[in-house]
């Protein structure tokens, strides 16, 4: 059972959260796509800050007989439980089926639990997460409808606020957003353009997967940029690497 839980961390890292943003967006629905982005990125900063804030210490760090992973990091309150409950729920408020509405949920208890199992977590961690997860999708389902009416305003609002709070990752964070708001605006003037269908929607996901990861090594070899390549990294995901594709299918059918 071990190794089942730790294949299960996975679904706890940015790699994991960038895939999926990049499938909701290009191959379900963009605006579900843009909102878990967004969503996504406060649930993060909210988490950090908490953690910092409280800084209780994890089983692991405690005991580390009882770790099957272990992470330096404060455990309260859990971040995967706070993504299992948002994940969970906006497939429950974005999906008519029952049967979709009930694997989040059976994915939801299954990542929360894989925190216990790996000495990650106690259960009030848990607890703690869905409580900041529910509080997320009430903003997911009742705010960001009323921002979208006039979501250019809040475009670059989202990045300038993002800096207020001093963690070490908000910088790329900030980066990452400003790309992503570059995208959309060019997105917004260009989109009558754009081819649409299956096929579109697939090569553009492939597109956007590969340049994220191309984008991450070089963060990896020059950290001194990060903040550039977060920039470029947001900008690909929600313009370039798509706009790339449709270029080269509209070049090859002349």
């Amino acid at each position: 059972m071990d190794y089942f839980f730790i294949a299960w961390n996975y679904v706890d890292t940015l790699a994991f959260s960038i895939f999926l943003i990049s499938a909701v967006w290009y191959l379900i629905n963009r605006r579900i796509g843009i909102r878990l982005l967004y969503i996504l990125i406060l649930s993060a900063v909210i988490n950090k800050f908490l953690k910092g804030f409280i800084g209780l210490p994890r089983p692991c760090q405690i005991d580390s007989l009882v770790g099957v992973l272990c992470f330096p990091s404060p455990g309260f309150p859990s971040g995967a439980a706070q993504t299992a409950i948002l994940i969970a729920g906006i497939i429950w408020i974005e999906s008519r089926k029952t049967l979709y509405r009930w694997l989040g949920v059976f994915f939801a208890l299954v990542l929360s639990f894989s925190r216990i199992y790996l000495g990650l977590h106690y259960f009030s961690d848990i607890l703690g997460g869905w409580v900041i997860g529910g509080l997320l999708l009430v903003v997911y389902s009742k705010l960001f409808p009323l921002l979208e009416k006039k979501w250019k305003r809040y475009l670059f609002l989202f990045p300038i606020l993002l800096l207020g709070f001093a963690q070490a990752k908000v910088p790329r964070l900030f980066g990452f957003s400003i790309g992503v708001a570059i995208g959309l605006l060019l997105y917004e003037k260009s989109k009558k353009y754009w081819q649409k269908g299956w096929r579109s929607h697939w090569l553009q996901f492939l597109s956007v997967l590969i340049g994220i990861f191309v984008l991450f090594l070089g963060m990896h070899f020059y950290p001194a940029f990060k903040m550039f390549f977060a920039l470029a990294i947001g900008f690909w995901l929600s313009f370039l690497g798509a706009w790339s594709v449709q270029k080269i299918r509209m070049f090859i059918h002349r």
